[in-house]
C-alpha cells in the first residue's frame, strides 16, 4: 500500500504539474477510485493465500478460532478496515494534489456522489473476491474474473433464449402489452437494485462461510 500511495504521489504530483485546469483533479480522483477497487479485489483475493499453502495451511488451520470469525476477520480487514485507510490515503493525495495545483476550493467536491457510489458497489461487489479466495487455489484473483466472465456470458444467454421465447413474434420488433411493461419496469427499476444492494453481498458471505469450513474440514 505504501508503494502504490507513493507512486500515486508523484503521478499526481506530475498530472497537477502540467494541468493547471482545477476540474482535471476530477481525473486524479477517478484514477484513485480506479486502483482503490482493483487493489482492494486483489486484496481480498489474496486474504486467504495462508490456507491455500501447503507449507502454511496446518498454521492456519490449527488456529484455535471459529471458521465465523476467521471470515468475519477476513471481512473486516478487506472491507470495512480497507475502505477506511484508503479513504484517508485518498483523501491526503487529494489534499496535497489540490494544493499544490493552488486549487484547494476544489477539494471538498472531489467526495461527490459518484464517490460514494464507487464505495458501496466496493463493499458489495468484494463479497465476490471474497468467495473466490475461499473457492480457488492459487491466482485467486484471476479465476475470480473468469467465473465472473462465464457467470455473465451464461445470464444473458438465459435471458436471451427467455426474451426470445417470451416475446418474440416472428418480427424484429419486441411488443410488451401494458402489464408486461410494468412488471418488466419493475423488475429493472426496483427488484435488480434491492437484490444487488441488499442480498447479493450476505448471500455471497454466507456460501464464503460454507466454503471456508468445507476447506477447514
Amino acid at each position: 500500500m505504501a508503494a502504490t500511495v507513493g507512486v500515486l504521489l508523484i503521478i499526481s504530483m506530475w498530472f497537477v504539474y502540467f494541468n493547471r485546469n482545477p476540474y482535471n483533479l476530477f481525473d486524479l480522483r477517478n484514477l484513485y477510485l480506479v486502483v482503490f477497487m482493483v487493489g482492494g479485489y486483489i486484496f481480498t483475493s489474496k486474504v486467504f493465500d495462508e490456507m491455500h499453502a501447503p507449507q502454511k495451511s496446518y498454521m492456519f488451520l490449527t488456529l484455535p478460532v471459529s471458521a465465523p470469525e476467521k471470515l468475519l476477520a477476513a471481512w473486516l480487514i478487506t472491507s470495512p478496515v480497507y475502505v477506511v485507510v484508503f479513504g484517508l490515503l485518498m483523501l491526503l493525495l487529494s489534499f496535497f494534489s489540490s494544493a499544490a495545483g493552488g486549487n484547494l476550493d476544489v477539494l471538498p467536491h472531489l467526495f461527490d456522489n459518484q464517490f460514494f457510489n464507487c464505495i458501496k458497489v466496493y463493499l458489495v461487489t468484494q463479497a465476490v473476491f471474497l468467495l473466490g479466495a475461499t473457492a480457488f487455489r492459487g491466482n485467486n484473483f484471476l479465476k475470480t474474473l473468469l467465473a465472473l466472465i462465464l457467470a455473465a456470458f451464461a445470464i444473458a444467454a438465459y435471458a436471451g433464449g427467455l426474451g426470445y421465447l417470451l416475446f418474440w413474434d416472428g418480427t424484429h420488433q419486441v411488443r410488451l402489452g401494458g402489464e408486461q411493461r410494468d412488471i418488466t419496469e419493475y423488475i429493472f427499476t426496483k427488484g435488480i437494485p434491492m437484490l444487488f444492494w441488499w442480498l447479493l453481498a450476505p448471500f455471497l458471505l454466507l456460501v464464503s462461510y460454507f466454503k471456508l469450513k468445507e476447506r477447514q474440514v
